[in-house]
């Protein structure tokens, strides 16, 4: 074959492979097909060409004009080939982007080139119940991987197995990548949704920063919001086998009520205090602004059970709401250990695996409380 033929057939691919970029119309498995034959096009060629250096090199005129066209071809086939990883790299975000997640499902993605880029999709009522609202959230992260901003398309009455479409119009730049998740309503208010869709910026600007933390101290984080940190806190106390610190700004016991998370996460102190853990409890009591006296309750139910529990009586508030497990494992954020914090409210907390930062929160301690 004509080498100006080859890379005329080349180039127009390189073309070709452009405006499919632009389009995002071609399927991982597409991509992949031609670059495998572009290798092996370019691997056949490279090899005539060596062939040919071997038996003409005596001819340096047509040795220097073919030679002329090999590295134009290689040059070519390069630019196709970048050409190609990028649109695949392109993909693989979409291919990634969405999940199913509180009964929805998001499918079709697709990212639009313009001034923007702008993405549209599907998403689908998998669940059993229909939907009064559905937030489409897109999460659009730096090329740092921190949080740049989020977008909310709001979906009414998406009714069971129904599909809706959903478009962000030029929402993201050339070197951005996004992520898409749905929240649905079976009936709460805008406001309570609204806020959820805040939360789960919130969670991803969190975990963008934690991985950026884990790769320079190398421990392990996970976030928890809402119930999830009673039942993370429950099991690790439940495992705790030598030491467990508590310092609660609220600490809210109430036996009378049998269904209480407070209730349990308070009486596992005293299970562990029992199979020999060794329990500090502080509990805040005198605030700025007066006596917090429903603490008094989980004060006195642990003293009288032998836990080593103290009321924070000084003049400053103390608005801690710190755990630290067998001397590795440290609980922090927003959850106090109360009914409404743990069961009702949304809250956001982190759970820590690492021993040096439990260390650096037990000097804390120390140094305050003694």
């Amino acid at each position: 074959m004509d080498v100006k033929i080859v890379i005329a057939i080349v180039i127009s691919l390189i073309i070709g492979a452009s405006i499919g970029y632009r389009i995002s119309s071609l399927t991982i498995s597409e991509m992949q097909s031609k670059i495998l034959t572009l290798q092996k096009k370019y691997q056949e060629l490279n090899s005539t060409y060596q062939d040919y250096v071997a038996t003409h090199s005596h001819n340096n005129s047509e040795y220097d004009s073919l030679n002329s066209a090999y590295n134009e071809l290689k040059e070519a086939y390069n630019e196709l080939r970048e050409a190609y990883e990028k649109l695949q790299d392109d993909y693989d975000i979409l291919n990634n982007a969405g999940l199913v997640f509180n009964g929805l499902k998001i499918s079709d993605l697709k990212k639009e080139a313009g001034w923007r880029y702008r993405v549209l999709g599907n998403v689908t009522n998998v669940s059993n119940k229909p939907m009064s609202k559905v937030y489409v959230i897109l999460f659009v992260f730096n090329p740092d991987g921190s949080l740049d901003y989020y977008y909310t398309r709001t979906i009414e009455n998406l009714a069971v197995n129904e599909t809706n479409s959903f478009v962000f119009s030029y929402v993201l730049e050339e070197d951005q990548t996004f992520k898409v998740i749905a929240v649905g309503s079976y009936g709460f208010s805008d406001i309570e949704n609204s806020r959820v869709a805040e939360l789960l910026a919130e969670i991803e600007q969190l975990n963008a920063r934690i991985e950026e933390l884990e790769g320079m101290l190398n421990y392990e984080v996970y976030v928890l919001t809402d119930r999830d940190y009673y039942y993370s806190v429950r099991d690790t106390l439940q495992e705790a086998n030598s030491s467990i610190i508590v310092v609660m700004y609220s600490m809210i016991y109430d036996p009378e009520d049998s269904f209480d998370w407070a209730n349990d996460l308070i009486r596992e102190l005293v299970n562990a205090k029992d199979r020999g853990v060794n329990v500090t409890v502080i509990i805040e009591y005198r605030t700025y602004f007066g006596y917090m006296d429903r603490n008094l309750e989980a004060y006195t139910y642990l003293s009288s059970n032998g836990v080593s529990v103290k009321l924070d009586n000084d003049t400053d508030t103390d608005h801690l709401k710190l755990v630290i497990i067998d001397d590795k494992i440290v609980y922090v954020g927003s959850h106090n250990w109360s009914e409404s914090a743990l069961y009702y409210n949304h809250e956001t907390s982190i759970k820590i695996i690492s021993e040096e930062i439990a260390q650096t929160f037990k000097q804390y301690i120390e140094t305050n409380y003694g």
